[in-house]
């Protein structure tokens, strides 16, 4: 596997895990809110820190597979990744080198 690989797959792992343990915090408060998400971008730049608002049912739908990812438009990696759907305020990128796959899969946080 190529280190650019590994390292886009390790670092947009570190972003669903930080964005997993926002939700938990969260939790409840989008229910009284107006039922979105305020996350960080899962891109695979680590200097990244741009955030995404995110519908919760559409945040719970793309969270239950391990192989996707919520960006911000134009921050997909296409030689990792496709872009699988698209919004306005972001997009969602499937990992599809085995590689990457892996590393998501194994790092992956448990649901709430």
């Amino acid at each position: 596997m190529s280190e650019r690989v590994r390292r886009i797959a390790s670092n947009e792992s570190v972003f669903r895990t930080v964005n997993a343990e926002i939700e938990k915090l969260g939790r409840g408060l989008a229910d009284i809110s107006d039922e979105t998400f305020h996350m960080v971008c899962e891109c695979g730049e680590i200097a990244c820190a741009e955030l995404i608002v995110v519908p919760t049912p559409d945040y719970e739908r793309i969270r239950s597979d391990d192989t996707l990812f919520f960006v911000k438009p134009g921050h997909d990696k296409p030689e990792v990744e496709d872009v699988v759907e698209k919004t306005r305020r972001y997009h969602v990128v499937r990992k599809r080198v085995p590689e990457a796959v892996a590393i998501v899969e194994q790092t992956a946080p448990e649901p709430p």
